[in-house]
């Protein structure tokens, strides 16, 4: 953590104060008194150790998620502290004996527990005025979380509102345009089935964090049809699903995963009835996984940048399996791992009451 200039003062102005406190006992007459120059600036020294002991100490904590605002976890950040600091200052004095650079008071036991109390005093001080800082700072990061997990929230609200339509109203809608059009419009009606089986699977997926491969192929082909319907032979789709129907079923992907690859593979790719583009679906009991080759659009496509990291982020909700994506010059893939089915209900608990 990066410290204001005022901090280092603050430290330098408790470490001469220190100084200056410790002659004084020495000295039991005015005359006696004398301050070494050098002595503020190693005590500044030995208190930014410690300063530097604790930050490291809080920031693991930090990363691995173990730091809180109890007085116990503070505790124990000045404990552990403490044997680093003497360790560490024992050592450096030790390498400076070694190399006639300095000396040391282990004449006597009385001399060493003397040097060791001293080291405690300084650290105890020091470690004691700094450990509101950190507490202060630990407080200010988990309000900051929270106010943004709350604007978060409120975000998702208000675009749940704003995109929200009501299914009824579109699957009537999507009725009555079948109706509307001729029976020997087979391609019109087709359009429009595998129109509503797509919304009416993206209706049900929203409900769900994971939903089973076999629906999510099923929706899959219903985009396919409509891809090809709006851009003819420009796109060329091929499967390779090597699960049997009851796998299919048993296996399950965050939903959408299918519908995000293929509009990334038109969005961002070339594509013509002279040059399609091959884009491959290859299912495995492990994982899913979409490629096709690299064809670069002269004008990269706007979009948000948040298809794959969003993605990914949802997939890390559910299993440690990795999304892999392949980015190569020559082709681009991106492989989603399977997840094992959820246990079932009890098939009692949904049974109907008899009339």
């Amino acid at each position: 953590m990066r410290k204001q200039p005022w901090f280092y003062l603050f430290v330098f102005g408790l470490a001469l104060l220190l100084a200056v406190y410790t002659r004084l006992t020495m000295a039991e007459r005015a005359e006696d008194f004398y301050l070494f120059p050098d002595a503020p600036f190693w005590l500044f020294l030995e208190a930014l150790l410690v300063v530097h002991l604790l930050d490291r100490l809080h920031g693991r904590a930090t990363r691995r998620g173990q730091a809180s605002g109890r007085a116990g976890y503070y505790f124990g950040l000045l404990w552990r502290g403490a044997v680093l600091f003497v360790g560490l200052v024992q050592l450096l004095q030790g390498a400076l004996l070694l190399a006639h650079l300095g000396r040391g008071d282990y004449g006597s036991w009385y001399e060493v527990a003397r040097g060791l109390a001293a080291l405690l005093l300084l650290y105890l001080l020091v470690g004691s005025v700094y450990l509101p800082f950190l507490y202060q700072q630990h407080a200010s990061q988990v309000r900051l979380a929270l106010e943004q997990a709350e604007k978060a929230a409120t975000q998702a609200r208000l675009q749940a509102l704003q995109q929200h339509v009501d299914p009824h109203f579109l699957f009537n809608n999507l009725n009555i345009l079948s109706a509307l059009i001729e029976p020997t419009n087979e391609a019109a009606l087709d359009y429009v089935t595998h129109l509503a089986s797509l919304y009416r699977y993206l209706v049900r997926a929203t409900q769900r964090e994971a939903v089973p491969v076999a629906e999510e192929l099923a929706f899959a082909r219903d985009y396919q049809f409509l891809l090809q319907r709006r851009f003819g032979a420009a796109y060329v789709f091929e499967e390779d699903v090597q699960l049997t129907p009851a796998e299919q079923a048993e296996r399950l992907v965050p939903p959408g995963v299918l519908q995000e690859l293929l509009t990334n593979a038109v969005k961002h790719n070339l594509a013509s009835r002279q040059q399609p583009l091959l884009i491959r679906l290859t299912l495995t009991p492990a994982a899913l996984r979409l490629a096709h080759p690299r064809r670069p659009r002269p004008t990269p496509a706007e979009g948000t940048g948040s298809g794959l990291p969003g993605l990914r982020a949802r997939l890390a909700l559910l299993t440690d399996l990795p999304l892999v994506v392949e980015d190569e010059p020559a082709y681009f893939a991106v492989t989603v791992p399977l997840l094992a089915a959820l246990p079932s209900p009890p098939t009692h608990a949904l049974t109907a009451p008899r009339r």
